[in-house]
């Protein structure tokens, strides 16, 4: 791939990113938003359970399953518009829960930690204990986030203005993600000066792969 082409994909890919940023926002900060906005900020999700379907043992159900909610949305769709932020507080709450548990849950030992099962996969040479060790730490820190993020979600959702939840979970949330992500990078630079490296980019591809692992062992 050509720096020109990189740069240009690059560019695309953030103004993706910050095109979904503004529609999710809109749609999550309003008692009325309008329909393009819910319906930009709702394709990640939609998506998610398309693909969660095809790649599923029960893909033509599960196919038809999401057809049906898709249909009833449709249908319904005034109805939803009026309480889109409900929608919008079970996703992310929903999302970060869910994570949360999914790191959580593997936390009962070093080397079958979530992290030291994804360093693992994108690091070909064998890893000591004191990696191992590391990387269950990461994945602690990951699942006190999610679990501090769903609170946080549910607490200002329940409490503050619905623009202050709207701004949190739309703007900031993929904020701290990134500076999360950033700062594990730089802070096993620091620890681990000797480890082998990799980056952002092949931690991602990293967990897509365990993730499809793990759903053909399902």
């Amino acid at each position: 791939m050509s720096p020109l082409w990189r740069t240009l994909r690059l560019a695309v890919l953030a103004m993706a990113g910050l095109l979904y940023v503004v529609m999710d926002y809109l749609a999550s900060s309003s008692d009325h938003p309008p329909v393009y906005a819910v319906v930009v900020g709702a394709a990640p999700l939609t998506l998610g359970l398309l693909t969660a379907s095809w790649n599923s043992r029960l893909r033509w159900p599960a196919l038809l399953a999401c057809a049906a909610g898709l249909l009833a949305i449709a249908g319904n769709l005034d109805r939803l518009l009026a309480h889109a932020a409900w929608f919008y507080l079970l996703q992310h709450a929903g999302i970060m829960s869910g994570l949360g548990f999914m790191f959580g849950s593997t936390l009962r030992t070093h080397e079958g930690a979530l992290c030291s099962r994804i360093a693992r996969i994108a690091i070909a040479a064998p890893l000591d204990a004191a990696y191992f060790h590391y990387t269950w730490k990461v994945t602690l820190v990951w699942t006190v986030y999610f679990a501090v993020s769903a609170m946080l979600s549910l607490g200002l959702f329940a409490l503050a203005p619905l623009a202050w939840w709207a701004f949190y979970a739309a703007v900031l949330t993929p904020v701290s993600l990134g500076l999360m992500f950033g700062g594990e990078y730089l802070i096993r630079q620091l620890v681990l000066p000797d480890s082998p490296p990799f980056s952002i980019a092949q931690t991602i591809q990293s967990y897509r792969k365990y993730s499809q692992c793990r759903d053909n062992a399902d």
